[in-house]
C-alpha cells in the first residue's frame, strides 16, 4: 500500500497531526485507508484536499463554510469554487466591518469607565463605583474578547 503516514501529511499541510484528525471528525476530510498495521496511510487526494483547507482557513472561513465548498470544489471545479469563495468572502468582509465598529465602540466605552476610575474616590462604596464601574447595561456594546482562530 502506498501513501504517506499523518506526521508526513501534517507535515507538509503546516499542521499538527491532531488538526488532521479533526478534520476527519468533522467530516472535512475523508477516512484514509489502514495499512496492514493499522497506520493511516494519506493519499494525493488527501493532500490537496488539506491544503484546500488550511488556505480556506488561513482567509477565516469557518468549518461549515469549508464544508459547503468542498461539495462544489471536490478536487476539480475551480470556476464554481472562485464564485462562491468570493461571495463568501464578501459576506466575511461585511462582518469583518461591523465587528470593527463593535470594538471601536467598545474601546470608546472602555475609556469612558478608565476616566471614571481616575476621578473615582478613593474609598471604597457600596456600589464599587471606587474599584469597578458601572458600565450601563443598556448602552455598553456587547463584545466577547476571543483569541484568534489560527489551527
Amino acid at each position: 500500500m502506498n501513501g504517506i503516514t499523518i506526521s508526513e501529511l501534517a507535515d507538509r499541510a503546516g499542521i499538527n497531526t491532531s488538526t488532521v484528525r479533526y478534520y476527519e471528525r468533522a467530516g472535512l476530510v475523508p477516512d484514509p485507508e489502514r495499512s496492514a498495521n493499522g497506520y493511516r496511510r494519506y493519499m494525493p487526494g488527501h493532500e490537496t484536499r488539506l491544503l484546500f483547507i488550511t488556505r480556506a482557513r488561513t482567509l477565516g472561513l469557518s468549518i461549515e463554510q469549508i464544508a459547503s465548498m468542498l461539495g462544489i470544489w471536490d478536487g476539480t471545479n475551480c470556476a464554481a469554487t472562485r464564485t462562491h469563495l468570493a461571495d463568501v468572502i464578501d459576506t466575511n468582509i461585511i462582518d469583518v466591518h461591523a465587528r470593527i465598529a463593535e470594538l471601536q465602540a467598545f474601546a470608546g466605552e472602555l475609556a469612558d469607565a478608565r476616566a471614571r476610575l481616575a476621578h473615582g474616590p478613593a474609598m471604597c462604596e457600596p456600589g464599587l463605583a471606587c474599584c469597578a464601574p458601572d458600565m450601563n447595561t443598556t448602552t455598553t456594546t456587547p463584545v466577547t474578547l476571543t483569541a484568534g482562530r489560527r489551527s
